[in-house]
């Protein structure tokens, strides 16, 4: 289903803004506060997203086992898109699923 929105409705939140200063600043151990912002929003990002796409994901597996489309014992492959306009990206990642 392109352009179903799972995340509740709208874009995730991400809290805890810092200023450009702080931001700009280099820890003790090497990593910039920057960084650590960084990789702190995107691990909420991706909280988020595996809880949505975790419950869709299950749902539309046990339809197709409900209807018969699929079995115990079946693989597939199955994709998983992140894009943003704002950085220019686009990537799918695929993986297989085994029941």
């Amino acid at each position: 289903m392109l352009g179903r929105n799972l995340i509740n409705g709208g874009p995730a939140r991400l809290n805890g803004a810092m200023s450009n200063n702080a931001l700009q600043k280099q820890s003790a151990a090497g990593t910039s506060v920057q960084d650590r912002v960084v990789e702190a929003a995107v691990r909420q990002f991706m909280r988020t997203i595996d809880h949505a796409a975790r419950r869709e994901l299950e749902k539309h597996i046990r339809k197709a086992h409900a209807d018969g489309r699929i079995k115990a014992g079946d693989s597939f492959t199955t994709g998983m898109g992140v894009t943003s306009r704002a950085l220019d990206l686009d990537v799918t990642v695929y993986g297989k699923i085994e029941l």
